[in-house]
């Protein structure tokens, strides 16, 4: 038998300067990229008060996420 959970993790990346945003962009398309690169399936939600937090919605464990996005040289906060 397999389980499929859905999971919602949230995230915030460790420098936002890292990125090159407008005022009006969030880092949502790169970690969206990100995630699609390393072939994981997931919905990212971006947080409407600070553009570094973001949710992940996915079947995937939050380690998983972490590595992708890791992969991707986007850095996390701890």
């Amino acid at each position: 038998m397999t389980i499929n959970e859905n999971h919602k993790h949230t995230f915030a990346v460790a420098d936002i300067g890292d990125f090159d945003l407008d005022d009006d962009r969030s880092i949502v398309p790169s970690i969206e990229w990100a995630l699609k690169d390393a072939d994981l399936d997931a919905v990212v939600d971006g947080e409407e008060f600070s553009r570094a937090v973001f949710t992940v919605h996915t079947r995937h464990p939050r380690s998983v996420i972490e590595t992708a996005l890791s992969k991707a040289q986007i850095y996390l906060e701890d």
